[in-house]
């Protein structure tokens, strides 16, 4: 069933918007071929719906694009024009807008520079991957997912979206519940993997220290700040475990969103492997991260419950690189472990995921990939595969060391294909033994 939202998209949440630019002076963005934009169902475009939403939206800000670029790219989004409503709070408009600011702000302040993009780029790909989606066409289903989710739902989506990744951009230990637990202790030479580690944990204590001051409003009970809060931090929880499975079901529906939004944010545009290769200083592991994202050769989005992959190879490599191709499928093929999650806000997924090649190694080469071999650490194949798959999730890899046999039947059960982790497990050695990256990256180099 299909829960319609109160009130008009262009009713005061346009009066809203219009009074928020009179302080936020609106531009067009930089052109780019391979950019897609948020879809608004606006005035003459709300005739348009489903495949041919992609023919009235405007581009994706540029990678150096500034903060009123990316607020004036979200806020026009047919995402935001829903959540700023009749029956949203007017000041929901200001903190929207200081959300944003604050991930612009400690993207410039505080972001570990190995790590690929968690602040508005990444933002605003996610929210445009939301506005895009269209699920399974059928009597009675929204032709958007936006359609199928009430003015509130929108607000709450809105901000899980834009939250769920700042704990990525804060090192402030203060910010968890319980700094002290030893759970989340910290040695100096692991800044990045502790950051990894704790950032959906430190997600509240770092919201309530960004806006509870200023925003005072927004933290009593039941608002939708405070219940964006769980949601965003489910997105890292698979549907199974306590923090997704506990939410209020349709409240579920919008965490699977965010999760599968940002599992798919994994193609070519994420990040430019290419500079950040030859200019960021980042461990074997991070240039792992860089490399993955130019695997995919396009931008990933849900199209009438379809997502579509078509995968690309650095030049040069052979079908030794098979076992990495397995997991990549395998990465994108976790959405489905929330189809049943999504059904509750009517954002359903068919129950296969198309793959251009379907199975072993891509023909098309990967651009910017050219002189891969020129990577200390990573010169050889064996070198390279085993810094990619130690990259990926060990769901996607199926990997029994890590992960528990209930888990693993789980995972078989949407069909993931079978990973070849052989040389993988030797070069890193048994559960027991402990190496040190530079020993784990010399195994890699000589192989097991």
């Amino acid at each position: 069933m299909i829960s319609g939202r109160k009130g008009a998209k262009g009713g005061s949440g346009s009066a809203i918007i219009q009074e928020f630019r009179l302080f936020h002076k609106p531009q067009l963005f930089p052109s780019s071929p391979k950019a897609t934009a948020p879809c608004s169902t606006d005035g003459a475009d709300s005739e348009h719906k489903g495949s041919k939403l992609a023919t009235y939206m405007r581009v994706l800000p540029d990678p150096e694009f500034s903060l009123r670029d990316a607020a004036d790219f979200i806020f026009d989004s047919s995402l935001c024009r829903a959540a700023l409503s009749d029956d949203t709070p007017a000041e929901f408009a200001v903190l929207a807008r200081d959300v944003i600011a604050a991930v612009h702000k400690l993207t410039l302040s505080c972001h570990l520079p190995e790590f690929t993009d968690h602040g508005l780029p990444h933002l605003c790909s996610l929210v445009d991957r939301v506005c895009r989606w269209t699920p399974p066409p059928g009597r009675g289903v929204p032709s958007t997912v936006i359609d199928g989710l009430t003015n509130s739902e929108c607000a709450v989506l809105l901000l899980a979206t834009l939250l769920h990744d700042i704990g990525m951009l804060s090192q402030r230990i203060e910010d968890l519940e319980d700094p002290r637990d030893p759970r989340w202790a910290r040695g100096y030479r692991e800044i990045a993997n502790w950051v990894r580690r704790t950032h959906i944990p430190r997600i509240k204590g770092l919201v309530h220290r960004l806006f509870k001051d200023t925003h005072p409003a927004f933290f009593q009970p039941g608002s939708l700040l405070l219940r964006s809060i769980p949601v965003a931090m489910a997105h890292g929880a698979w549907p199974w475990k306590t923090e997704f499975s506990s939410l209020p079901r349709r409240d579920s529906g919008l965490a699977a969103i965010v999760a599968v939004t940002d599992l798919l944010d994994e193609d070519s545009n994420r990040c430019d492997t290419k500079t950040l290769v030859e200019h960021r200083q980042g461990s074997l592991l991070n240039m792992a991260h860089w490399i993955r994202h130019r695997l995919t050769a396009d931008r990933v989005l849900v199209e009438g419950g379809v997502i579509r992959v078509r995968l690309a190879r650095p030049p040069g490599t052979t079908s030794k690189l098979t076992p990495v191709y397995a997991a990549l499928r395998n990465h994108y093929r976790l959405a489905l472990l929330y189809r049943e999650a999504l059904e509750q806000v009517s954002a359903g997924l068919l129950a296969a995921v198309e793959f251009d090649p379907p199975t072993g190694m891509p023909v098309l080469e990967a651009s910017g990939l050219g002189d891969w071999r020129g990577i200390s650490g990573l010169a050889t194949e064996p070198a390279l595969v085993f810094h990619l798959l130690l990259s990926f999730l060990p769901e996607a890899t199926l990997d029994n060391r890590r992960l528990d046999g209930a888990t693993i039947s789980r995972l078989r059960a949407q069909r993931l294909e079978p990973v070849d982790l052989t040389n993988f497990q030797a070069t890193r050695g048994s559960r027991e033994r402990r190496w040190s990256p530079d020993e784990l990256a010399f195994r890699a180099l000589i192989g097991p």
